[in-house]
């Protein structure tokens, strides 16, 4: 592990122990974490921004995982489903994930936007794309999808998880949780439906 990442995983065990919404990044904290000096921190991160924008990085690095979509003996739509869920809201913490998706979209979009906040909401998208390709990849290798629809397909998935998410906020009491992972299962039945 190089220096750089020992320091984002020392600001991570930092985030992590602190209380939800209290986490300190200071230079001095994470530095201490790493076992390194302040100046050494400086180095690989001249600002705090930096250092942040690096730990939600590799923070989106680490969060979504690829289950089992290589395993071709499973279902090809439940391993897309598994793996294309982790975009959705859940039950338990709905709220939070959704607030967390619309203020990241308002903050790199609105009228206060940051530069750090639009990195972060391309690199988020770009994220998701690359995974999105790389599962129905997969199921195009095994037969399921045509290899030359790998590309449109990925836009069409990701257009509607990120439409579900807006549409959870707007109108809660018809996009609810199920109804969203519902939909989801609804375009993977389309999507993995053979071909004449």
């Amino acid at each position: 592990m190089s220096r750089r990442d020992d320091i984002i995983s020392a600001a991570i065990r930092l985030a992590e122990a602190s209380p939800p919404g209290q986490a300190t990044l200071s230079v001095r904290a994470v530095a201490k974490e790493a076992g390194i000096g302040a100046s050494t921190l400086r180095h690989y991160f001249p600002t705090q921004t930096d250092l942040h924008e690096a730990i939600a990085r590799s923070s989106m690095d680490t969060a979504v995982q690829d289950f089992s979509i290589a395993d071709p003996t499973l279902d090809p739509a439940e391993r897309l489903y598994e793996c294309c869920a982790q975009f959705l809201p859940t039950h338990e913490h709905r709220d939070m994930q959704l607030e967390l998706w619309f203020t990241m979209h308002l903050s790199a979009l609105g009228p206060d936007q940051r530069a750090v906040s639009r990195r972060l909401l391309e690199y988020g998208h770009d994220f998701t794309y690359v995974c999105l390709q790389r599962w129905l990849g997969i199921l195009a290798a095994e037969g399921h999808i045509d290899p030359a629809e790998v590309a449109p397909l990925s836009t069409a998935m990701f257009t509607m998880l990120d439409g579900l998410a807006l549409h959870s906020i707007i109108t809660p009491e018809r996009v609810t949780v199920d109804a969203a992972h519902n939909q989801l299962k609804w375009l993977i039945a389309k999507v993995l439906t053979p071909q004449d």
